[in-house]
């Protein structure tokens, strides 16, 4: 079970566009969403999120050049880790 007293998010339903059966929150995004069955979610087993990305439908907003994808990789993989969790604020 999956819901909590006065969880808005866990009373939200998800219907299509003709409200006529329930559709994934996030629409085709992952294969395998759990979705809601008689007022129950069964929450995968699966490691992290327990759900597949579906790379298929995944695409850039825009096209970057090879140039650009090398320049922000090393500008990605040069950041250090924090040793010590702390709120930013």
């Amino acid at each position: 079970q999956y819901a909590f007293t006065n969880c808005s998010v866990a009373e939200l339903i998800n219907l299509s566009p003709q409200a006529d059966r329930i559709t994934p929150y996030f629409g085709g995004l992952f294969l395998d969403e759990p979705l809601p069955k008689d007022g129950f979610i069964d929450l995968p087993d699966k490691p992290g999120f327990g759900v597949t990305l579906n790379r298929e439908g995944l695409k850039r907003p825009y096209v970057r050049s090879a140039d650009e994808v090398i320049k922000h990789y090393y500008a990605n993989a040069e950041i250090v880790a924090p040793t010590k969790a702390h709120m930013p604020f």
